[in-house]
């Protein structure tokens, strides 16, 4: 009896370990990148859009980039300087307007997925293919409830001829 007792609990354990594995994520670590696209071809002195894609779990929002509180912590892209690559202009999309409870002002934030636009101008020098590396910061929050700033890595790759 034993025996088959602890076969059932191994069993159970093992059957487990994915919810167990996704319930010890962090709290705050909301945002996943689904998918860098890009918008042009990708050649020495050329002008290209990265399109980044953002999804957050269900539940949580961000702060946009543009938050409705000077003290909260916008969504930020930031790139790293590649020689012969500008980085142009980031486009963020519009803050929804949220009403949170046990706050007085509505929240100018992102929820469920999202997309920022990057552009990119190649200079004829510039070496292809090329991974420009780049970082989210955001603030994840669950109605008034906000967790510790994250930083997620990405690359924006662009492909060579």
């Amino acid at each position: 009896m034993f025996k088959i007792m602890m076969r059932f609990l191994s069993l159970l354990v093992v059957s487990l370990m994915p919810f167990l594995a996704f319930a010890a994520k962090p709290p705050g670590e909301a945002a996943t990148i689904t998918s860098v696209e890009l918008k042009g071809d990708a050649r020495p002195g050329s002008v290209v859009k990265a399109i980044v894609k953002v999804k957050l779990e269900k539940t949580f929002h961000v702060h946009s980039n543009k938050p409705s509180e000077e003290n909260f912590i916008a969504t930020v892209l930031a790139l790293e300087p590649l020689a012969g690559i500008k980085i142009g202009d980031i486009a963020y999309p519009k803050g929804k307007s949220v009403k949170v409870d046990g706050l007085d002002k509505p929240l100018s934030v992102y929820e469920d997925e999202f997309e920022i636009t990057v552009t990119l101008g190649l200079s004829a020098q510039a070496k292809l293919p090329a991974v420009i590396p780049a970082t989210l910061r955001y603030q994840a929050c669950q109605g008034a409830q906000c967790y510790a700033p994250q930083r997620l890595k990405l690359e924006i790759k662009l492909p060579g001829k």
